[in-house]
């Protein structure tokens, strides 16, 4: 996206997203609020009513994570609790809601029986740093008094009405757990590793179903900010009217957290391993609670493995339905599908966990196929990619943030415990699409409905981390920029269809410890096979302290182009003091070391299994996610 598209994009994070973009600025300096609870502000005056038409007065909004605009969308509708869960006001906390919401308790009790099979599985898996090697998500903050979910984010998905017949897509809401608790008069806050998406249909209003008036309620006016912005959004000209967040508007809502993370110390050869749960919930109007429903997209890979009969129509009906996988807006029958799965990290593809299509069928099963016509599976393994890409753990692990492609803003987390951008490498490639898409449709124009891969938005030359084609003819667009190749180092032993560009020559923040993935249908005994260890200019951080394929880093006193300082926790002192239950500030300023790391923005993201990460100096660095507190489970008061 060149500088002319970004500032045409500048609404698709919000304000001070856009900012942050272009000069790294962030909210570093706003002040620490002791309450999770929205602020309350002051009502705009009434937006007049006119027709809403894309102009250079008016801004197409994509996604908001601006926190003063989602504050003010939680305080009126958009809260958790009261519009989900049936709370009669806004800012309960998780124990209110368990005592008094029959709904939230329908799906807290679904997560804690998920953890409990996994503790009863694995022997060494709980919540205590000290005291068990595999960390289990703490079920506990579910019904904690200091612990709610906040609204991150707003999401228009108006292009998803390709999958929803007779809509005009959806709008997504999107809540991530957080707390903040006092303990020996220090604040304790921070966000934990896990989101809900409440997705909402967008009734279609024209009498030709082009969705145009629709499309146009995504236009706000270009002056609007903060808490006027939140006034527009929730008006009757904006899209979040209390009216469109109609319980019988709600398509699902769908979960994804960290289940259990082991530490590198467990898993040196990967530089650590995460599992994420993933489940969606129906409303079930009769009985007031939510059940689980079928995950889109999302093959039953364990009843599949013993019905040949199964497996059989399912081939058959991806056979007949070659154009609508290919172009992403066919939708797979239920009657194949899971109601639960799980994505890992790192290493995204190389792992069979994250291909349940892989588990299921191979590439020669579609060698005689006519994919002549395709626009992007055009051999049987870019198929067989495609229909992984569309799966829930698929997609999940597709250049994301460990597991999530939307993470939130942070207003004032300690450092070491700040992201500096909140969207994934994926989601940021999808903006144009999706700008483009919304400007078509509310001009009642031609729209392509066809959406490329999640793990490749464009076809122009890959930047850094892109991913890219090592050979198979169906990737052959997939190249690399000037001055990047294409390396395997991402791809699976045996695997010469995908890769990701890497520099030519070594620098910061590029993989020292080279090795590819031994995939295993069990992701808990996933292998790498290591080469030999590349020099870097100064150190090799290791894969076995948490640097998943090793990270050349260098000294802070001699930054090259492209680097920034940045600060590497010294582990086994860092997890000792977690163990004791220190604050993690404290532990981070007591057992860090400085170190030049690659520095990165929205607009130059890190590698793949590493997330950029906001120092105190407000840069953006490439580290482990692992090592930024609110993305592991573990190590919380």
């Amino acid at each position: 996206m060149d500088l002319s598209s970004l500032n045409r994009a500048r609404f698709a994070l919000g304000a001070s997203t856009a900012l942050a973009w272009l000069g790294c600025a962030g909210n570093a300096a706003q002040p620490q609020r002791a309450k999770l609870e929205p602020a309350r502000v002051e009502a705009a005056p009434p937006v007049e009513a006119e027709p809403v038409q894309a102009t250079s007065t008016r801004e197409p909004i994509l996604t908001i994570t601006d926190p003063e605009v989602l504050s003010a969308v939680a305080q009126k509708v958009g809260d958790f609790g009261a519009l989900l869960m049936g709370a009669l006001e806004p800012g309960q906390s998780n124990a209110e809601l368990v005592s008094a919401s029959a709904a939230f308790r329908s799906v807290t009790e679904v997560i804690e029986r998920d953890v409990q099979a996994i503790a009863h599985r694995d022997p060494h898996a709980g919540v205590s740093v000290a005291r068990h090697t595999h960390r289990l998500f703490d079920v506990r903050w579910l019904r904690a008094a200091d612990a709610r979910f906040e609204l991150i984010a707003v999401v228009n998905r108006i292009d998803r009405r390709a999958v929803a017949e007779g809509t005009c897509g959806e709008t997504r809401l999107v809540y991530r757990l957080a707390y903040a608790k006092q303990a020996n008069g220090t604040l304790l806050r921070s966000r934990l590793p896990m989101t809900w998406i409440a997705e909402y249909r967008q009734p279609a209003l024209d009498t030709a179903d082009s969705c145009r008036s629709v499309a146009q309620r995504w236009f706000a006016p270009r002056e609007l900010r903060s808490a006027a912005l939140g006034a527009f959004l929730l008006s009757e000209q904006g899209p979040l009217a209390a009216a469109r967040l109609a319980r019988e508007n709600l398509q699902q809502l769908a979960l994804n957290f960290q289940s259990v993370r082991w530490p590198s110390g467990a898993r040196p050869d990967l530089g650590g391993h995460a599992e994420y749960m993933l489940r969606a919930f129906s409303w079930d109007a009769a009985a007031q609670r939510y059940r689980p429903r079928k995950l889109e997209n999302t093959p039953d890979v364990a009843r599949l493995a013993r019905d040949a009969r199964a497996r059989a129509a399912l081939h058959a009906w991806v056979l007949a339905n070659l154009q609508g996988l290919d172009t992403a807006t066919a939708l797979i029958p239920d009657e194949f599908l899971a109601e639960s799965a799980v994505s890992v990290t790192p290493r995204g593809f190389a792992r069979l966990q994250n291909r349940p299509f892989r588990r299921v069928f191979t590439a020669q099963d579609f060698a005689a196929a006519d994919l002549s016509a395709l626009r992007f599976a055009r051999s049987p393994e870019a198929l067989l990619r495609r229909l992984d890409d569309l799966s829930c753990n698929g997609c999940h692990q597709s250049r994301s943030i460990a597991g999530f492609h939307l993470v939130g803003e942070d207003v004032a987390e300690a450092p070491g415990n700040a992201l500096a951008v909140a969207l994934s490498a994926h989601a940021h490639a999808e903006i144009e699409r999706r700008q483009a898409y919304l400007q078509a449709v509310s001009a009642g124009a031609a729209v392509d409905q066809a959406r490329p891969f999640a793990e490749r938005a464009a076809t122009e030359p890959g930047r850094y981390g892109a991913h890219c084609g090592l050979g198979d003819p169906g990737f052959a667009d997939w190249t690399c920029s000037d001055g990047l190749h294409c390396s395997a180092y991402e791809a699976a032993l045996g695997d010469q269809s995908v890769g990701v560009c890497l520099p030519d020559v070594l620098a910061v923040g590029d993989p020292c410890q080279p090795g590819r993935v031994q995939p295993n249908a069990d992701p808990q005994r996933d292998r790498v096979q290591r080469t030999a260890e590349l020099a870097c200019d100064y150190v090799c951080e290791a894969a076995s302290v948490g640097f998943p394929g090793g990270m050349c880093a260098v000294p802070c006193n001699a930054l090259p182009r492209d680097a920034a300082c940045g600060a590497i926790a010294i582990l086994s002192d860092f997890n000792a003091c977690l163990a004791r239950h220190e604050p993690f500030a404290t532990c981070v300023a007591q057992h860090a070391r400085p170190a030049g790391l690659r520095a990165c923005s929205a607009l130059t993201p890190c590698r793949d299994d590493y997330i950029c990460a906001r120092t105190p100096s407000n840069a953006g660095v490439c580290l482990p996610p692992y090592f930024v507190f609110q993305l592991r489970v573990d190590g919380h008061p």
